[in-house]
């Protein structure tokens, strides 16, 4: 049983079954570079000498002629991977460097194992077979010169489709996502949302760190989103979110509203099954990551959802609630397991805290000190499609609302990261000093906390007095902290 067990967990791990799905749905390796031409009308590639092994470049690497063209096995030894334009004088590839494990140099740019060229560009190593820095589009630019992608996308579709499913799990997505449903919705749905989201998100986030699963191995598999690279696998965060957010929401809707169960349903695994899946096309996740995130996620919505109500209660009812939150999430914050090597795990789980208890503190302050006369709640409400003036008004919010969030994160951001540079002895212009944990830690935390607070305390008050409130948002509070 146990070896039948080790077996398919092996077979379900497997970076070929992710590789697969991705050349399933159009994601394919390149065997041929054409290259256009260097300053010197040279071109220099980055090859492998040893697929899966830590190997390095131990000698110049030839240029190539003007214009030719490298062919590449993909499963060859002698695979060419990205063709990097070089600016010097005799074309070649010099002084090997091996680079600290951490894949981090101190000017910021994201190596492993990687290779220097003499004027400061790098190549980086994926497990162990040596690479290609890509930015933001997938272009090295060097003196006007591009490489070329190492892949092709043959299905626009697709591709677009899974690029949102992945942002369904992105910082943007929260932001937008929580403050439309607090402004816009239903506050007593999406704060009980966000309990679960918060106690999701950091046992999935520590557990990376704790079992230390690097992502699928590269080849045979294309990491398609590179902000995550560094960052473990096991499990898949973006799944258990694909499931902690559309199920919460189903379930603290329950009750709370009359609406066709069946059409819920279905909308809420259509979002599941939408993020787990980016999570394999995009090449960041193995099958076993994502339905260990898929049954994580769901055993702990099993243990906290019958709490959410009594915890929802507390906060905005008891005086003392608010420092005990902070308190815990700081704390939280402070003991999440120690990395050995950064990745930007530990900052985002330091801003799902921060968010977390910026929004319930903002919502504690509003019912503490706003002097309204609340409209009681008469349950269930009935979901009605909204009139064409309610979808301007609610845009009006949400525009006006982010610009008042953004530019807080904005301006809060640059103070801290400056005030603590200057007291601590850094560089706030080097990316290095955002990883030490004394400036990680208020940097992420503080920004978002008082966000929180800007969309529940301070944005409702604003509606309030321009006149575009939402009926029935200080009713969800009022009835709740009384």
């Amino acid at each position: 049983m146990i070896e039948s067990f080790r077996l398919l967990a092996k077979k379900l791990g497997d970076p070929e079954l992710t590789a697969s799905f991705q050349r399933k749905c159009g994601v394919k390796h390149l065997t041929d570079f054409n290259y256009g031409n260097s300053v010197n009308g040279n071109n220099v590639a980055s090859a492998s000498a040893g697929v899966g092994n830590n190997t390095h470049l131990d000698s110049p690497v030839p240029v190539n002629q003007v214009n030719g063209k490298i062919k590449s096995s993909e499963h060859g030894i002698n695979r060419v991977l990205t063709p990097i334009a070089s600016n010097h004088s005799n074309g070649y590839l010099k002084e090997r460097k091996q680079i600290n494990h951490n894949g981090y140099l101190k000017n910021g740019t994201n190596q492993s194992n990687g290779v220097k060229l003499d004027d400061g560009e790098y190549t980086s190593s994926c497990n162990g077979d040596v690479g290609r820095m890509i930015n933001g589009n997938g272009f090295i630019q060097k003196n006007g010169v591009k490489s070329l992608k190492d892949h092709s996308i043959d299905n626009v579709i697709i591709h677009w489709l899974f690029l949102f499913g992945a942002s369904l799990g992105n910082e943007l997505f929260y932001i937008l996502f929580f403050s439309f449903s607090l402004w816009n919705l239903d506050s007593v749905v999406i704060r009980r949302t966000i309990i679960v989201w918060g106690v999701i998100m950091y046992v999935g986030q520590a557990a990376k760190d704790i079992i230390m699963w690097p992502r699928p191995k590269s080849p045979p598999v294309i990491p398609l989103e590179k902000r995550y690279e560094l960052e473990y696998g096991m499990p898949s965060t973006h799944a258990m979110v694909g499931v902690g957010i559309p199920f919460s929401v189903f379930i603290f809707m329950y009750g709370r509203y009359e609406f066709n169960l069946v059409l819920s349903l279905y909308i809420a695994i259509t979002w599941c099954l939408l993020v787990s899946f980016s999570r394999l096309y995009l090449g960041m996740h193995s099958v076993l990551d994502v339905i260990a995130g898929v049954s994580l996620a769901a055993f702990l919505m099993l243990v906290t959802v019958p709490f959410v109500d009594s915890i929802d209660r507390f906060i905005l009812s008891s005086k003392m609630s608010i420092p005990i939150v902070m308190t815990t999430c700081i704390l939280l914050s402070w003991i999440y397991p120690s990395m050995k090597r950064w990745s930007t795990t530990r900052g985002d789980t330091i801003l799902i805290l921060g968010v977390f208890s910026g929004i319930y503190s903002g919502l504690w302050m509003t019912g503490q000190f706003s002097n309204v006369n609340p409209v009681p709640e008469a349950l269930p409400l009935t979901l009605a499609l909204p009139t064409l003036s309610g979808v301007g008004i609610a845009l009006i919010r949400q525009i006006l609302g982010s610009i008042f969030i953004f530019l807080a994160l904005t301006v809060i951001k640059k103070i801290i990261l400056y005030t603590l540079s200057w007291i601590l002895g850094y560089d706030p212009k080097d990316p290095v000093t955002k990883e030490q944990f004394s400036i990680e830690l208020p940097y992420r935390y503080l920004p978002y906390f008082i966000g929180g607070i800007v969309a529940t305390y301070v944005m409702p008050l604003i509606f309030q007095q321009i006149h575009l409130e939402r009926e029935g948002f200080y009713s969800e509070i009022f009835s709740y902290s009384s």
